[in-house]
């Protein structure tokens, strides 16, 4: 484990994320912890002393991460497989849950990599959870038939809209971004859930028009000349955001903050190993059978197209922009403020926030 020195008022420096701008100037964060924003960052700590990494209580127990397949959230396989959790002197076991998001809210699990679009409004629900490190750019559009007329959202008007992991998730809540951002009301398009497995055929018989799709599992079709995007979150308007994010269970981080950013550091750098070898991190993944689709120049041209460079503070201006659109969609309460949300939710690890005491 590293070495280092912890000031306890740091702790979770990154629990209170308030603006406190006052008479034009920024006031300073009481932490070691500043992060250049539009608005300051102040924490508040939860322990009033100082302490050690084997003074909290999950030392030394088994760290439960969720099980994931999919691609753009391999992160903490890809940190498994190189060892980097064993060499922080992490133990972690894979659990393999039906609901990541219920299982994390539980206490089932202690953390997850997933999306943002489908993991906010469940945590504003009651599910007891918060976000940290960011992954990647991306990983989400809306698709049409290659040899279809239209070219944007608008041309899709009154059209039958697929989303393929059921109404109220993901793919659901980033098409509706994409109609705020397009200036359209979601009421003037039809969005019915379609199995994955049927979308394509749905397609071509008529059914549906356009289906909003995880990049991952479009590539195929998209190489095969049978789909194309007309809308992404690696346009322009959404490119610096943070599709995918690692979340953990809030009890979790408050009680063990030094081994949750000790967690949140391995994940970091096995974004950052992706990131840089995506052709030998698609081979490891797909040895081990973490990386499904089989088709290994797709997935390292969909590792190439993420931005992994994306930090905390990205993280921070995604997760706002997430709350300020969902209250305007109606799908989070709107009586309070981004401000009040990004305090209770957002809990920056991993690009070193908590320092850790041997």
């Amino acid at each position: 484990m590293k070495n280092k020195k912890l000031l306890a008022a740091l702790l979770l420096a990154s629990v209170s994320l308030t603006a406190c701008v006052k008479n034009g100037e920024e006031e300073k964060a009481n932490t070691k912890t500043e992060t250049s924003q539009e608005e300051s960052v102040q924490g508040e700590s939860l322990v009033n002393k100082e302490h050690s990494i084997k003074d909290e209580p999950r030392y030394g127990t088994k760290i439960k991460l969720a099980f994931n397949g999919g691609l753009c959230i391999a992160a903490p396989n890809m940190a498994d497989i190189e060892g980097y959790f064993e060499e922080a002197g992490l133990d972690v076991e894979f659990v393999n849950t039906k609901s990541g998001k219920d299982a994390l809210g539980a206490g089932q699990i202690d953390a997850t990599t997933g999306e943002f679009g489908g993991m906010l409004v469940p945590a504003t629900k009651g599910l007891n959870y918060v976000f940290s490190t960011p992954s990647h750019s991306g990983c989400k559009s809306l698709y049409v038939l290659n040899d279809s007329s239209y070219q944007n959202t608008k041309d899709l008007i009154n059209e039958n809209i697929a989303v393929t992991n059921g109404l109220g998730n993901a793919d659901h809540n980033t098409f509706l971004r994409f109609l705020i951002k397009d200036g359209i009301e979601p009421d003037e398009y039809n969005v019915k859930p379609v199995e994955s497995s049927a979308v394509i055929q749905a397609m071509e018989s008529g059914e549906i028009k356009g289906a909003v799709l995880d990049d991952q599992f479009a590539q195929e079709f998209v190489k095969s000349g049978k789909i194309r995007p007309i809308r992404s979150l690696e346009d322009e308007d959404f490119k610096d955001e943070v599709c995918c994010v690692t979340a953990f269970n809030k009890d979790f981080v408050d009680e063990n903050p030094m081994i949750a950013e000790l967690v949140a550091e391995q994940i970091e750098k096995a974004n950052k190993y992706m990131a840089e070898n995506p052709e030998e991190a698609v081979k490891k993944l797909q040895d081990k059978n973490l990386a499904p689709g089989g088709d290994e120049e797709a997935a390292v041209n969909l590792l190439k197209q993420f931005d992994y460079t994306l930090d905390n503070e990205a993280g921070l201006k995604t997760i706002r922009s997430y709350f300020d659109d969902y209250k305007k969609l109606g799908l989070i309460d709107d009586s309070k403020s981004t401000d009040e949300y990004v305090e209770e939710y957002w809990r920056p690890l991993g690009n070193g926030e908590v320092e850790i005491v041997e």
